[in-house]
């Protein structure tokens, strides 16, 4: 008998002893939060080591988080809580247009044995700090808000002075229109470059819509994208609803024939852009998106006039008979690095304006069932453009 207590009190101290040695995870990014609907949404963090990560979720009652026991959401597979340096814990069975308040956790599992061992426990602060906190999206709300940049590549006080206020202004969502990085050499790129400040500065409570862009396709790094901002498609395609305003989120590709010495025979993005119209067709055939007063697609790469760069004529031919046949009021798109305008009918047949944003600016877009307006933002706070758009 003392021979078995002695074998489990051993075997008690070797467990202890090992647990402590598990690395101790901390947030190294995030959270950012994506696929935002009026029922489910996405939080986004990444670790310094890998873990198993949960959320807890509350009301935004004015209540201290310590209130009660809050219920815990996980990322779960094939029957496991996963564990992992990238967490995404999708959350369901919310109610539109309600504020939820968040904190994520993180505890070092080491399950490189039989049994897996559980380590320490790490969470974000809502002791001395208020809790994050999301808004779902609400169809029946009667204005979307929205704030829209592009092209910052990489250039982060560019990004800080455009995005700086977006927590306090409180649009329903926030655009990242293709090209925030040069290169996707890496995950940690794509968190040096951008979304550490993002969410420093408001991506912890604003959600994020991510359009690609043609640089986002470029490099090693490029199959780490839908990890990072995962939709309920598997694609870089998908619709949502916020209030009237049903958006068409579209991927353009590159802009160059698929033969471009660029792309060193790896491009294979003319069957890419038919397997997108195809999808297209399908969206548009939705309730959400038949239904809205109001139709807005966002496109990194626009359309042209007359005969431009082959991706764009491409996406020109494919796109705008599926988005004239949606009745889209508008498109948004950057690229250019150029703030432009192309009206009606100057694109093959578009029957929607066509608004692109420069690269040192940012829009702020507001639609409602009867118009659509936009302000032009400079990196200094000056209003360049207010323009308004007639809803069909």
């Amino acid at each position: 008998m003392k021979r078995f207590f002695f074998s489990l009190a051993l075997s008690l101290v070797t467990i202890v002893t090992y647990a402590a040695e598990i690395p101790v995870p901390q947030i190294q990014c995030g959270p950012w939060v994506v696929g935002v609907t009026e029922n489910e949404m996405t939080i986004m963090w990444i670790t310094t080591e890998r873990s198993m990560g949960w959320v807890e979720l509350a009301p935004d009652d004015g209540t201290s988080f310590y209130a009660e026991e809050r219920p815990r959401y996980y990322e779960d597979y094939l029957g496991r809580h996963t564990v992992t340096k990238v967490h995404k814990v999708r959350v369901a069975g919310l109610k539109a247009g309600t504020t939820y308040r968040y904190r994520i956790y993180q505890q070092g599992i080491d399950d490189s044995g039989h049994n897996p061992v559980a380590g320490r426990i790490t969470a974000s602060n809502v002791y001395s700090a208020k809790p994050y906190a999301i808004k779902t999206m609400d169809k029946s709300a009667k204005e979307c808000r929205f704030s829209m940049v592009n092209d910052i590549h990489g250039r982060d006080s560019m990004l800080v002075a455009l995005t700086k206020n977006v927590k306090t202004d409180r649009p329903d969502f926030m655009v990242f229109n293709g090209d925030m990085v040069d290169f996707m050499g890496s995950q940690k790129d794509l968190e040096d470059k951008f979304l550490k400040r993002s969410s420093e500065l408001f991506a912890t409570d604003i959600p994020l819509v991510y359009v690609r862009g043609n640089h986002e396709t470029r490099g090693p790094g490029f199959s780490e994208y839908l990890n990072l901002f995962p939709t309920n498609t598997g694609t870089a395609c998908f619709t949502f609803r916020q209030g009237p305003l049903a958006v068409i989120v579209l991927d353009s590709g590159e802009d160059k024939p698929d033969s471009d010495l660029e792309y060193g025979g790896t491009a294979a993005y003319d069957a890419y852009r038919e397997q997108l119209a195809s999808w297209l067709k399908q969206a548009i055939q939705s309730d959400d998106i038949r239904t809205a007063p109001v139709k807005i697609a966002l496109l990194h790469v626009p359309f042209e006039k007359g005969k431009g760069w082959y991706g764009s004529n491409e996406l020109k031919r494919l796109f705008v008979p599926i988005l004239n046949e949606a009745g889209v009021d508008l498109m948004l798109s950057g690229h250019t690095h150029n703030y432009g305008i192309r009206e009606k009918g100057t694109c093959d047949g578009n029957e929607f304006p066509i608004l692109v944003n420069d690269n040192d600016t940012r829009m702020d877009v507001v639609a409602t069932e009867k118009e659509i307006s936009v302000k032009v933002i400079d990196a200094l706070g000056k209003e360049l453009h207010n323009l308004k758009f007639e809803v069909k």
